[in-house]
């Protein structure tokens, strides 16, 4: 495969993934949408790899580098800095607590995977016989993220049950004003 075929593949993905999420929204089934990117995701791998030619240089990554601790950092400020207005506007309105929480956690995540990866890529540089090691800190990322959403996610809330908002453990704060569907 060429450089121009593979571009033109990207390209397809991008809508193919586009359509998807279209289609998830509109029928809500987040199902198709997780399993199309999942697909898209391996083609393209699968695509990049039999490529003729060189795709990219030592220059791209290293501008690629760059570029993602740039944006780490600028969006961690950003987020620190909204977190701060929400929870201080936290009186105002109760849900903008839970979004400040989220808005923060997320950003420590964040920095975290950053700084893990960065320092396996130190210790490790990217060599065949140790992306094992990689998929393994990958996987234990996710284990870990999925547990600290269970166990930092609120129990405390507001449910809907037979057209009636009913306390979950004990919310402090009122119930929505929304209908109840």
């Amino acid at each position: 495969m060429t450089q121009r075929h593979f571009r033109i593949a990207k390209i397809i993905s991008a809508i193919v993934v586009g359509i998807a999420a279209g289609n998830a929204l509109v029928t809500n089934n987040y199902l198709f949408l997780a399993v199309a990117v999942g697909v898209v995701g391996v083609a393209l791998l699968y695509l990049r790899s039999t490529v003729k030619g060189v795709t990219a240089d030592e220059r791209d990554y290293t501008d690629a580098g760059i570029a993602a601790r740039w944006a780490i950092q600028i969006y961690s400020w950003f987020a620190v800095l909204f977190m701060l207005v929400l929870f201080s506007q936290r009186e105002l309105n109760p849900s903008f607590e839970p979004i400040a929480v989220t808005l923060a956690y997320s950003t420590c995540i964040l920095m975290l995977m950053y700084a893990m990866f960065f320092r396996y890529h130190q210790r490790m540089k990217f060599m065949a016989k140790n992306r094992i090691y990689l998929a393994i800190l990958s996987l234990a990322v996710l284990i870990l993220l999925l547990f600290g959403l269970r166990i930092l996610s609120g129990e405390d809330g507001w449910m809907c049950q037979n057209g009636k908002w009913v306390e979950h453990g004990h919310p402090n704060f009122p119930a929505p004003q929304t209908e109840c569907k």
